[in-house]
């Protein structure tokens, strides 16, 4: 009898941990700030762009507060023959048991922006970790939507302008963002 309930009680376990688990994707779509520093002799220009960033996930909820992730986030510059782009992996913990859950996460990766014109040869590239906040509602058992913010740290970034000879840092990130995941 002990054994008996003790499979029925593993039965509904598993179940249940089946439904709050399992591989999603999502993307979202939003603004995003840097701050970039470019010296060279005699010469220190600091500047802020804004562009508008999309990024894509894949990953998996461990259980209801747990979900780790790949991402892959473009950004589409205000400049013709320029790319920047980001990827690296992901972890948020999710607050709470109903369907608006607020969530808090880290972030690692790597980031590439290259500028290749008549003007300009620019190659930056360097690792970064990033914080995010945010709040997620789930529509139902399979979507739901969620916005945020994340901070970037690029303090391992920086490239160099192969025409003037500019060493160019680029020091934070900013992106704010609301998405939609599918729950397989």
């Amino acid at each position: 009898m002990r054994i008996q309930l003790m499979g029925i009680a593993l039965l509904i376990t598993s179940s249940l941990l089946a439904g709050q688990s399992g591989p999603y994707i999502g993307i979202d779509a939003g603004k995003v700030k840097g701050k970039y520093n470019a010296t060279a002799t005699g010469y220190n220009e600091k500047t802020e762009i804004s562009d508008t960033a999309y990024t894509f996930k894949i990953g998996s909820y461990l259980n209801d507060s747990n979900r780790v992730y790949g991402f892959y986030q473009h950004v589409d510059p205000n400049a013709d023959n320029a790319s920047f782009k980001q990827y690296g992996i992901g972890y948020d913990y999710l607050i709470g048991d109903n369907a608006f859950k607020p969530f808090i996460g880290v972030l690692a990766g790597r980031m590439q922006t290259k500028i290749d014109n008549s003007l300009d040869r620019l190659d930056i590239s360097g690792n970064f970790i990033a914080g995010q906040i945010g709040v997620q509602y789930a529509l139902n058992s399979q979507f739901s939507v969620e916005a945020g913010y994340r901070y970037f740290d690029y303090s391992s970034a920086d490239g160099r302008e192969s025409v003037d000879a500019v060493n160019v840092e680029v020091d934070t990130g900013q992106n704010w963002f609301a998405g939609i995941n599918y729950k397989f």
